[in-house]
């Protein structure tokens, strides 16, 4: 399908990794494309308990080791109407010559692209490079946890190339730190004798939940809660969302009451949505009567929690033009046997910032009787005056495009705060080509600027 993409082998390789799922949890089989790689080339590859892959080349000894470095995994969404097992179905991938995307799913191109680089560049024996070290990281989608437990003792280099960005000819070089937080709020059921609807809001764009947050994109779980709460009656089960750093793109609930209500509230509230998310929808179907549902009080009382718990941007950078500061993203929501939890990705350049803001989370749960658990946090990675590699990167993209790339700060983690966490004294940049819509469906792969990001890296390592 992608055999007459250039670079060939960049496409080679992705189209594979496309073939094989690899969601996050579910990265051993991609992980035994890189050992099998590497086997196939005589190169010296670990593995590690968590999954990660580092593959060595041999270089100019004269010089000092580059790390590269992306991820395995990805995130895995899709239309409701397309049917696919992600543990176990490959990605329905196509082309039109200009994009690279997956009909129905996410692409994946976060980060399979970089892995697909990193292997082409491994193999190509014409470039003059440096020692390589190629690290696989796992599980980055859903908490860093690949490189959070990385023994980075097996690593010499002190430069590294981070391939997970999504916009070419801009350098990252400082990113926010995030956490997890799971707030769960407890359900008091009743039976209910009467009509019950099935009601669905879709069409919202969605997307990455750091690089998109500030791009006025509406939550469509945040949304549903706003339209059954105007409609009345009572909820049964909510749910929406696939990881907590994608904006949902749709969201389901099972609801006791009026559809005539529901109907008007949407038409009164999709003025207003429609700004924003010009596609949003609702489809509102009768059910078979009698079951379980929350008490009035109860449902009433959950709608609230989702309504008053903050969401989307809250504060934006002092420093720097433009940046979003601190954030947070409801990602997930899903009724469970006898509660609602809900899943948020919190982020900020500032750790105090972001403890202030779950703390009022926490204030805020409380008072609706919920519980919150916090997990998997993972550090900000500060930006470095002095940098030889973002100079040398810098010289050689003005020597390819006869432009200045853009150095910049993102919100969204990236894994170069763990690594130099790690490794004392790390110089590292991250870069990628252009990726549209990631962690959503429209996720589209643009085929130029990918050539242009392999020759670019290929000059920087030579």
């Amino acid at each position: 399908m992608l055999e007459q993409l250039q670079p060939e082998r960049v496409f080679y390789h992705f189209e594979k990794i496309c073939y094989i799922p690899h969601g996050s949890g579910n990265t051993e089989a991609v992980g035994d494309y890189c050992i099998a790689f590497a086997e196939e080339h005589g190169l010296r590859c670990t593995r590690d308990a968590l999954g990660n892959v580092v593959i060595y080349k041999d270089g100019d000894s004269s010089r000092e080791p580059v790390i590269l470095q992306g991820h395995l995994d990805m995130v895995c969404v899709s239309e409701p109407e397309t049917k696919i097992d992600f543990r176990k179905d490959p990605l329905p991938v196509d082309t039109d010559g200009e994009y690279v995307f997956s009909r129905g799913t996410s692409l994946g191109a976060d980060d399979g692209i970089a892995v697909a680089m990193i292997l082409a560049l491994l193999e190509d024996d014409t470039l003059q490079m440096p020692p390589i070290e190629a690290v696989f990281t796992t599980d980055e989608e859903t908490g860093m946890f690949g490189a959070a437990g990385f023994d980075a003792s097996c690593l010499f280099g002190k430069r590294m190339l981070n391939l997970d960005s999504e916009a070419e000819g801009v350098f990252w070089v400082s990113c926010a730190g995030g956490e997890r937080v799971t707030i769960t709020f407890k359900l008091q059921s009743r039976f209910y004798p009467m009509q019950a609807y099935h009601v669905r809001l879709s069409g919202f764009a969605g997307g990455h939940s750091g690089t998109e947050i500030d791009k006025g994109r509406l939550n469509a779980v945040r949304c549903l809660a706003q339209l059954l709460q105007a409609g009345g009656g009572e909820v049964a089960s909510i749910w929406g969302g696939t990881v907590d750093n994608a904006i949902p793109s749709s969201a389901e609930a099972l609801f006791v009451g009026d559809a005539q209500k529901l109907h008007d509230a949407f038409a009164a509230l999709s003025d207003t949505w429609r700004e924003a998310e010009p596609d949003v929808t609702v489809d509102i179907r009768p059910m078979p009567a009698g079951g379980a549902c929350l008490s009035a009080e109860n449902s009433d009382r959950l709608l609230s929690l989702l309504l008053e718990l903050p969401w989307g941007v809250q504060s934006m950078s002092r420093d720097i033009e433009g940046l979003v500061e601190t954030s947070l993203n409801l990602g997930v929501c899903k009724t469970e046997l006898d509660s609602v939890q809900l899943h948020y990705s919190v982020r900020s350049g500032v750790d105090a910032e972001r403890q202030r803001l779950i703390e009022e989370m926490e204030r805020i749960a409380s008072s609706y009787g919920a519980s919150v658990r916090r997990d998997s946090p993972y550090p900000a990675w500060q930006y470095r005056p002095q940098s030889p590699l973002r100079e040398t990167a810098a010289k050689a993209y003005a020597e390819l495009y006869g432009k200045t790339p853009s150095i910049q700060a993102v919100h969204a983690g990236l894994e170069c705060g763990l690594f130099a966490g790690k490794i004392p004294d790390l110089d590292c940049i991250s870069l990628g080509p252009d990726i549209y819509d990631i962690h959503s469906p429209k996720e589209r792969l643009s085929v130029a600027s990918v050539q242009r990001t392999y020759e670019l890296v290929r000059k920087i390592l030579s």
